[in-house]
């Protein structure tokens, strides 16, 4: 018998003692599996926990390692990091994953707050790591598939591959994305909300505030327009983060956590929009698309057109 049949509607005549049935079914297995009602959980398998744990055993040699790069990501207990797992034993890179479960996952390391997602674990890893950074921290999303990457298919580990650490070292911040849709040529008008923003109190109508407490600055220095490529992911020289004070980013994890004018997810959306103001990067960060892709990924030409670009080089004494 097929799945579709044996799940499908009970008949009108016993719709009443059919619905109960499976209801009181549900809540059974559910109990006997560990959940409730108020906070479903996931469940972990030997095979996701054996995972978890060759990870964090690479995580831990990296006192010693001669690795100059490190992989930052948040995640929670459902998700398969496969991936990563092969990615970082077949290029030699320490992987940094933070839990964002409320309920800590074990073996992964803990971030300082889990309000913001990803945002959480970046910040907390910069904080945790500031004395001791890898030359290159590219922070990417934990799940191997992901709409941001533009140019070698949706899975990360061809993006990774393929990025040019000579592009981090020249801009200090590189986007792992080139496409301009969605967030440029802006996104972000902080000092124009509109009426149904403020009216349903939507974080961008506090945006001038929150950019002047995450970034320090007074009220002259809050932009009329911000814009940036898309979104979460990005490679940051040790450099480009150590511009700022430890201090700055620890004040920007007290924000993520205490704040009341929005919830995680929007915590996360703020950060998403001025990743490349905190590196470094001008306030409208829109570079080219065929430049992107030359540049971060060596993707030159020649163009339709008959041009061909050249990648952005490093100064020497790098």
């Amino acid at each position: 018998m097929s799945k579709r049949r044996l799940f499908r509607w009970p008949a009108r005549r016993g719709a009443g003692l059919g619905c109960l049935a499976l209801l009181l079914t549900s809540m059974a297995s559910w109990y006997m599996l560990g959940g409730s009602p108020e906070q479903p959980q996931p469940l972990a398998t030997p095979i996701h926990d054996e995972i978890m744990l060759q990870l964090s055993e690479i995580t831990q040699t990296y006192a010693n390692s001669t690795s100059d790069i490190g992989l930052v990501l948040a995640a929670t207990q459902s998700e398969d990091l496969t991936w990563l797992l092969n990615y970082c034993r077949d290029h030699g890179t320490i992987p940094f994953v933070y839990t964002t479960d409320l309920v800590p996952t074990p073996h992964l390391l803990v971030p300082r707050t889990i309000r913001g997602r990803e945002a959480a674990a970046y910040l907390s890893f910069v904080v945790d790591f500031y004395d001791q950074l890898p030359k290159y921290t590219i922070f990417v999303h934990s799940n191997l598939d992901q709409w941001h990457n533009d140019l070698f298919g949706p899975h990360t580990g061809p993006a990774l591959r393929n990025l040019r650490l000579e592009a981090v070292d020249a801009q200090g911040y590189v986007n792992l994305r080139c496409e301009h849709d969605p967030g440029c040529p802006t996104s972000v008008h902080p000092w124009s909300p509109t009426q149904i923003d403020i009216e349903k109190d939507d974080i961008r109508a506090f945006f001038p505030q929150v950019y002047q407490t995450l970034l320090g600055v007074p009220p002259e220095k809050v932009p009329e327009h911000i814009g940036n490529v898309c979104c979460g992911q990005f490679a940051v020289s040790r450099q480009r983060i150590l511009r700022r004070p430890r201090e700055d980013y620890e004040r920007m994890l007290r924000w993520a956590n205490d704040t009341e004018l929005t919830d995680s997810f929007g915590v996360g959306w703020v950060y998403e929009k001025i990743w490349h103001i905190i590196f470094g990067m001008d306030v409208i960060y829109c570079p080219r698309y065929e430049q992107c892709r030359c540049d971060t990924y060596g993707w030159c030409g020649p163009l339709a057109s008959g041009e061909t670009l050249q990648a952005v080089r490093a100064p020497k004494s790098l």
